[in-house]
C-alpha cells in the first residue's frame, strides 16, 4: 500500500491512497468467480464461465460495493498507522480517484477533520449554586386556579361592566402605521383574556376601563421583530442586542363581547376526579409536583452553565466541516419545528441563508462543548446503549406521530443523522455524570419573582 498525508489545514488532511495492482486484480477476479456459480450462460458449467465472457455482461464498474469496501479498509489502515483521530463526514474527492480497472491500482484521496488537541480541564467537584425549590401558597392557588379553569366556562358580564384583568373580551381590531394599514395588524371575532400577555405589549392593558359595544383606539410601539418572521423562531445568540427604532402603531378597536369565568366548586368530589382523595391531598399533590418542576428547570439551568463553562474555559478551534453539520442539523429542526406548527415553511418567513449567518457562532460554540464531553465520556468511559437508542427512537416518535419502526428505519438510512443523535446523547450522559459529581451550594428561590414572572 501506498499513501501519502498533505497538510490542507491547521486540522484538515488529505489523504491520497493507492491500493496496488495485484490485490485490486485478486478482488475483481474473485467476484466474477462468484458470479461465476450464480449466472447461467447456455454452453457453460456453473462456475467455469471464462472471466472474459462475464466482463461483456457485468462491467467491471458493477462492483461498487466491493471497491467501497476496499477503499474503507485502506482508509482504515492510513487512520491506524497514523493515529489519526477523524472527526465528521470524510469527504471522497471523487475528482481525484482513478479508473477503475482489473489490470492497475486503484487510487483515491479522502479529505478529513481532525480531532484537535483539548484541554478539558477539571469537570469534577464543580461548586455551583443550586436553588431550593420553594413553593408558595399563592403559587399552589394560581395552579389550583388553572386546574379549575379547566372544567370552567364562560358566561357575558352584566350590563355596563367595566373591563378588568381576567376578563374575557372578543374584539375586532385594525391597525394602521403612520396611516397605512399595518400588515397581519387586523382581526375580526378574535378573544383573548384579559392580561394573558397573548397580545403585543400595551395592548391588554388599553382593553382595560372599556365596555361592552365601546370603539376605542389603541396606540402601543411595535417590537422589534413584527415584520422580521426570522427573528421570532431563531435562537436568540449570547449577548446580542438590537437598537432600533421604535415604531409606534394606533389600532381601532371594537368590543363585541366581555365575559366571566365561571368555575366549578372546588371540594372533595372534584379532586377525586383529578386523583386525589380530598382537596387537602391535591393541594399538596399540587405543591409536590411544582417543587419537582422547579427543581427540573434549575437542573437545566446548572447544565447549560456547566455547558457554558466547559467551551469558554477550553482553547481550541472545532473543525469547519463538524461546525457545518451542526449548522445544518439547526438549521433542519428549525423547519421541521415550522411544520410541526402547522405553518408553510414559504409562510414562515424562514431564510435559510440569514439563518447560516445569524447561527454560525452558536453552532460553532455548540459543536465545541460537544467535542469536550465526547472527551469526557471517553475519559469516564461513558457509552450510549441500545436502551438509549431504543428510548430516543420511541421520544421522536411520540414527537413527529410516527410509529417507532418508522423513525428508527428512517434514522438507520440516514448515517450522519443517526451518528447525530447518538453523539448528542453520549453528551448529554456526560455532561449528567458531571453534574452528578458537582458540589452543591444550596440557595432559597424566591417564589415573589416566580409569580411575577407568570
Amino acid at each position: 500500500m501506498e499513501y501519502k498525508i498533505e497538510e490542507l489545514g491547521t486540522l484538515r488532511k488529505k489523504l491520497k491512497i493507492e491500493i496496488p495492482k495485484d490485490v485490486v486484480s485478486k478482488k475483481i477476479k474473485e467476484a466474477y468467480q462468484d458470479i461465476s456459480k450464480k449466472l447461467k450462460i447456455p454452453g457453460f458449467r456453473s462456475g467455469k464461465i471464462p472471466q472474459h465472457i462475464l466482463e461483456k455482461q457485468v462491467p467491471v464498474h458493477s462492483f461498487g460495493e466491493m471497491f467501497q469496501d476496499l477503499m474503507q479498509e485502506y482508509y482504515s489502515k492510513v487512520l491506524l498507522e497514523n493515529k489519526l483521530i477523524p472527526v465528521g463526514t470524510p469527504e471522497m474527492l471523487h475528482d481525484e480517484m482513478s479508473e477503475i480497472k482489473k489490470d492497475a491500482p486503484l487510487s483515491f484521496s479522502i479529505a478529513i477533520d481532525i480531532k484537535p488537541d483539548i484541554d478539558i480541564g477539571e469537570y469534577k467537584g464543580i461548586k455551583v449554586e443550586k436553588r431550593e425549590a420553594v413553593v408558595s401558597d399563592a403559587e399552589v392557588s394560581m395552579a389550583m386556579n388553572k386546574i379549575l379553569e379547566a372544567y370552567g366556562h364562560l358566561e357575558p358580564h352584566e350590563a355596563g361592566h367595566v373591563v378588568g384583568k381576567g376578563d374575557f373580551v372578543t374584539i375586532n381590531f385594525e391597525g394602521f402605521l403612520s396611516g397605512q394599514p399595518l400588515e397581519g395588524g387586523n382581526a375580526e371575532n378574535y378573544t383573548v383574556r384579559v392580561g394573558s400577555k397573548k397580545m403585543i405589549a400595551g395592548f391588554e392593558d388599553q382593553i382595560v376601563g372599556h365596555v361592552l359595544g365601546e370603539e376605542f383606539e389603541v396606540r402601543t410601539p411595535l417590537p422589534a421583530d413584527w415584520n422580521n418572521k426570522l427573528r421570532r423562531i431563531s435562537m436568540p445568540l449570547p449577548g446580542e442586542q438590537e437598537d432600533e427604532e421604535v415604531e409606534q402603531a394606533n389600532f381601532m378597536v371594537k368590543l363585541l363581547e366581555v365575559k366571566k369565568m365561571i368555575l366549578p366548586e372546588l371540594n372533595d368530589e372534584f379532586a377525586k376526579n383529578e386523583g386525589a382523595e380530598t382537596v387537602e391531598e391535591l393541594r399538596r399533590n399540587v405543591k409536590t409536583n411544582q417543587q419537582a418542576y422547579k427543581e427540573q428547570q434549575d437542573e437545566l439551568r446548572i447544565k447549560q452553565e456547566l455547558f457554558d463553562n466547559l467551551v469558554k474555559g477550553s482553547e481550541f478551534e472545532p473543525p469547519g466541516s463538524v461546525v457545518d453539520l451542526e449548522l445544518k442539523f439547526m438549521i433542519e429542526g428549525t423547519k421541521f419545528q415550522i411544520e410541526q406548527s402547522g405553518m408553510k415553511l414559504e409562510d414562515s418567513g424562514f431564510d435559510e441563508e440569514e439563518a447560516k449567518n445569524e447561527w454560525h457562532d452558536k453552532a460553532a460554540f455548540n459543536t465545541k462543548g460537544y467535542m469536550i464531553l465526547e472527551e469526557i465520556a471517553n475519559q469516564e468511559k461513558i457509552f450510549v446503549s441500545e436502551a438509549d437508542m431504543e428510548g430516543e427512537f420511541r421520544a421522536l416518535a411520540e414527537q413527529t406521530k410516527q410509529t417507532i419502526d418508522v423513525v428508527k428505519q428512517k434514522m438507520l438510512n440516514n448515517q450522519a443523522t443517526y451518528n447525530h443523535t447518538k453523539s448528542k446523547l453520549r453528551g448529554q450522559k456526560a455532561l449528567n455524570f458531571i453534574y452528578s459529581n458537582c458540589e452543591f451550594e444550596y440557595a432559597k428561590m424566591d417564589p415573589e419573582k416566580d409569580i411575577e414572572r407568570l
